[in-house]
């Protein structure tokens, strides 16, 4: 027999099986919707007005000075 040949086939065959095996417990997942997520999270477009996204000073880049 042709040993590679039957790894490669083998590990093809495997592939497969996984990701069907994947989707089908994927399906059984449950999504949050997207009206739940905009109202528990509100987004706001300014470094400024929210603190958590300004640069700390040691995210900032070093000058060459």
């Amino acid at each position: 027999m042709n040993w590679p040949l039957f790894w490669a086939l083998l590990f093809g065959f495997g592939m497969i099986i996984g990701n069907i095996m994947l989707v089908k417990h994927s399906a059984k997942m449950k999504m949050p919707s997207l009206k739940d997520a905009k109202e528990t999270q509100p987004r706001s477009n300014s470094a400024a007005e929210n603190p958590i996204h300004r640069q700390s000073d040691a995210e900032k880049p070093s000058s060459p000075e």
